[in-house]
């Protein structure tokens, strides 16, 4: 149309066009979504910081403000450098961490060494914050990424611990191995445990919501779009043209005599014409056109970007395409032919308005014999006359 060449386009193609816009407009940004996390996860740790401020500046806690002051900027900087990998996109070229857990995971073990290594008093309250920190990955990590991040923690704190050591301070390996990191590595592989039933809970559930959403947009005969789904995509179509005062056709395609069909060849037969038929229609089509299934035996198309006439000779393809098929189903032989209305948008006709104008010359092309494409006459050259076919078979 316009110079434009259509395109062999499957059903199933067709199907997910519309879909995919669907989910799209309501899918989360995923790089808000690491974003609030990364920002969630610097807040968690700043607020021991402010918590323990009175306790510092009234000399309840010893630590000196120098020791203060420099826990506070290495957790600030951790997170900047963390916060710009983002702004900078860098995370993209972190394949292995796809959700940004990983590598802010094994920053936050880092600056937990750093705390035990200054305050050595409170390890114990510092490796139940790793606890907090596995939290985060609750739905998304893995039990082997758990169990990864784990041993990546429990490697650094025993390090820490011998330079800890090593500084004169009294260590005891066997508290530090039988009290501490026995209970604290089992915790660890149980809530490990724990967010991997999180996680595939989480992915069947969104396959879950996928397939309610697949079948609640798609005829599940056709694997078109229904009626629902076609309605939602022309109003988006007509208001996308009310801003930009394009225009778009519809086509409303009905099989002549289907009942004969299904009453002399059996609900079979039927099945396997409106099927074979969906796929003719979607082969005429280009990716930016849609068809549907409005429900028994008839069809819809959006054709975008294109006015009547244009729209009434691929149709016409489409007619003299099914009108030439063999649909043949358990050795029974069935030529089927089909009528076709047509309407273009024009002011300020509505969706709804288009649809129904389209329906009205489909019922024509049925009073004027089948076997035809109906052009709306408000919107035909004056050389077309009503009922005449755009192209004789």
């Amino acid at each position: 149309m316009g110079g434009t060449e259509y395109r062999q386009m499957s059903s199933t193609e067709a199907a997910a066009f519309p879909t995919e816009l669907a989910v799209a407009h309501g899918t989360k940004d995923p790089r808000s979504a690491k974003r609030r996390g990364v920002l969630r996860a610097a807040a968690g740790f700043l607020l021991p910081f402010l918590a323990g401020f009175p306790f510092v500046v009234s000399g309840a806690i010893r630590v000196s403000w120098g020791e203060w002051l420099f826990a506070l900027s290495a957790v600030l900087a951790v997170w900047s450098l963390l916060w710009c990998v983002l702004l900078l996109g860098w995370d993209n070229w972190l394949r292995f961490d796809p959700h940004f857990l990983l590598v802010p995971s094994a920053a936050s073990a880092t600056l937990l060494w750093l705390f035990v290594y200054m305050f050595p008093d409170i390890r114990f309250a510092v490796l139940q914050g790793w606890l907090v920190v596995l939290l985060f990955g609750a739905g998304l990590t893995s039990l082997r990424e758990v169990l990864a991040l784990n041993t990546f923690m429990v490697g650094g704190y025993l390090g820490t611990i011998a330079l800890l050591a090593a500084r004169g301070e009294p260590i005891s390996w066997r508290f530090e191995i039988a009290l501490l990191l026995v209970p604290f590595v089992l915790f660890a592989i149980f809530c490990g445990t724990v967010l991997e039933r999180l996680r595939r809970e989480k992915a069947e559930m969104k396959a879950l919501r996928h397939q309610l959403s697949h079948l609640a947009l798609t005829d599940q005969l056709t694997d078109l779009p229904n009626r629902r789904q076609f309605e939602e995509h022309l109003q988006r179509q007509s208001a996308l043209c009310s801003r930009t005062g394009a225009t778009y056709a519809v086509g409303v395609i009905d099989v002549d005599h289907f009942k004969e069909i299904n009453d002399g060849s059996g609900h079979e037969v039927g099945d396997r014409v409106l099927v074979d038929l969906a796929r003719i229609i979607s082969s005429h089509l280009r990716q930016s056109d849609l068809a549907a299934r409005l429900g028994g035996d008839e069809f819809a198309v959006l054709l975008a970007e294109t006015n009547a006439t244009e729209a009434g000779a691929v149709l016409n393809r489409v007619l003299q395409s099914a009108a030439s098929y063999d649909f043949s189903v358990g050795g029974l032989r069935s030529q089927v032919t089909v009528s076709i209305g047509v309407a273009e948008r024009q002011g300020e006709k509505t969706a709804d308005d288009v649809l129904r104008q389209a329906d009205t010359v489909l019922y024509e092309a049925k009073r004027q014999g089948r076997n035809r494409v109906v052009v709306s006459a408000t919107e035909r050259p004056s050389r077309v006359q009503a009922g005449e076919e755009l192209s004789p078979r």
